[in-house]
């Protein structure tokens, strides 16, 4: 028994230390966006601010143009996200409840860009953006990002749906529910902790995506959010106030969404990885 209650002990312990861990960059940034330079250079960062500003995340926002990359990064993810979940939802459910010829072939074709890297696709990517006059524009961003996505949410949301009993399935088809009823009003509700999951880590992945927005975005028009922080570490290389600020303008978007989904993001990855 004592051994059980110093196991859970030094448990908490070490769980304890990893969140101190994981949390102590996110204050430290709030920390210093809240205050100004000459406090924080007097007090050090992890003191309380003197005085409680806003002017940085101002200055962020109009003077380092966060307001631009903050448009064309919603942009891009509103219409990224929501079309890639549709898009591999349509083939993962074939590839799940369907049974036809080289489906499996087909499948392992689709975890075949799994293991592809983005930078050995760079080039070829950027010529044939080129020839489309899609370099230097957000859908030039758009295509590549779903090319890039789908494998990973094809096979999470197949292994859900193979977890789906097929006598939903057979009930629907016997009253006559065609594929596309038995997708939309069966498959699809019964998946949304999957759903939820991917559009979590999707949100994430395309609001943070940096290497193909640097080769393929030039104009500051159309930069997104990671390359106008990178911007405004330059701009601003000795405010940290000001960049710290941008950083946590850049942030709140990505904790709000995981807030709002977090109940089914581990059972839907479970399901996913279940199947």
């Amino acid at each position: 028994m004592n051994n059980d209650r110093l196991e859970k002990i030094l448990l908490y312990i070490f769980l304890t230390a990893l969140l101190i861990l994981w949390i102590a960059p996110f204050f430290i940034v709030i920390l210093t966006a809240l205050r100004t330079q000459n406090d924080l250079l007097t007090n050090g960062v992890f003191s309380i601010p003197e005085n409680i500003i806003f002017d940085n995340i101002l200055n962020a926002w109009n003077k380092g143009n966060m307001s631009t990359y903050y448009r064309n990064s919603i942009v891009l993810t509103l219409l990224k996200v929501p079309t890639g979940v549709i898009i591999a939802s349509l083939v993962a459910f074939p590839l799940a409840k369907w049974k036809f010829k080289f489906k499996e072939p087909l499948f392992i074709l689709f975890l075949i860009g799994l293991a592809v890297p983005i930078h050995v696709t760079l080039l070829p990517n950027t010529i044939t953006l080129s020839k489309l006059n899609l370099l230097n524009t957000l859908p030039g961003l758009f295509f590549p990002y779903i090319a890039f996505g789908l494998p990973m949410q094809i096979l999470i949301l197949r292994g859900f749906f193979s977890t789906i009993p097929n006598a939903f399935l057979e009930a629907a088809y016997i009253d006559g529910a065609s594929e596309f009823i038995v997708y939309r009003r069966i498959m699809l509700p019964l998946a949304k902790p999957a759903i939820a999951a991917l559009v979590i880590m999707d949100f994430l992945a395309t609001w943070n995506e940096f290497t193909m927005a640097l080769i393929f975005i030039h104009s500051e028009q159309w930069k997104t959010v990671p390359l106008g922080l990178m911007g405004l570490q330059g701009q601003f290389s000795s405010n940290y106030p000001t960049v710290m600020a941008a950083t946590l303008v850049a942030i709140i978007p990505v904790i709000l969404i995981y807030m709002l989904l977090q109940r089914f993001f581990v059972t839907g990855l479970g399901g996913g990885i279940k199947g």
